[in-house]
């Protein structure tokens, strides 16, 4: 349990109330030197996987996410971790396939490695559904799809992060002072500190940046 660590880490308030992050990176990576050497290594492994708005020169191929993927997953990670890895993976997955459909593409199976996870083979199948029959499991889905069509790349942000913010709140309140705390504040500070560094005045003139960032697709 990480009682001290997690009574140090100011309040996070939620991204869109929030003007300025309440603790440096400096600060906070300082805190995070007493997590157990072995939840640092998880920390640190999944880190570069899920987090927002990846620095555009060291995006992956889709067949390297897959792998880094894969090999992180093979790793004995906490079950939460794991957990919120695969909600990430999901969620850029599904995001990827709504991109495409958006772009005209008529089917998925002939295209390259374009996802990752249980749900590729799924949306393959179902891909002339509008929600890829899992809407019920992703009820973020049909709004999505909508925010894609309308080409509000803000607006699309805004939802993805906030779906993931639930989900890390949730993580999070299964138990106040473990790992799973520690790391959902974690990413919740790398979505604020993404939010804050969003322009909603160039949110069109930005809109294929935003949906690559989210998705992780690579033009060639």
């Amino acid at each position: 349990m990480y009682y001290d660590l997690v009574a140090s880490l100011p309040h996070l308030p939620h991204f869109e109330g929030a003007e300025r992050l309440p603790i440096t990176n400096l600060r906070l990576n300082q805190r995070l030197r007493l997590l157990k050497p072995a939840h640092a290594d998880q920390l640190a492994r999944a880190q570069p996987l899920v987090a927002w708005c990846p620095d555009p020169l060291r995006w992956k191929t889709d067949a390297a996410l897959a792998a880094e993927y894969d090999a992180l997953t093979a790793l004995p990670l906490e079950r939460s971790l794991k957990e919120y890895v695969a909600f990430r993976m999901d969620q850029r997955t599904l995001v990827a396939a709504l991109r495409w459909k958006w772009e005209g593409l008529v089917s998925l199976e002939a295209t390259a490695p374009w996802g990752v996870g249980p749900w590729v083979r799924h949306v393959e199948r179902h891909w002339d559904e509008p929600d890829f029959r899992l809407g019920h499991l992703h009820p973020w889905l049909s709004a999505a799809q909508d925010l894609l069509t309308a080409g509000d790349a803000l607006g699309l942000e805004r939802l993805l992060m906030d779906a993931t913010w639930r989900r890390l709140g949730h993580l999070a309140e299964q138990s106040t002072f473990s790992f799973a705390a520690v790391f959902s504040y974690v990413f919740k500070w790398d979505i604020l500190r993404a939010w804050l560094v969003c322009d909603a005045n160039k949110g069109k003139n930005r809109f294929r940046d935003l949906i690559d960032q989210v998705t992780h697709v690579e033009h060639n």
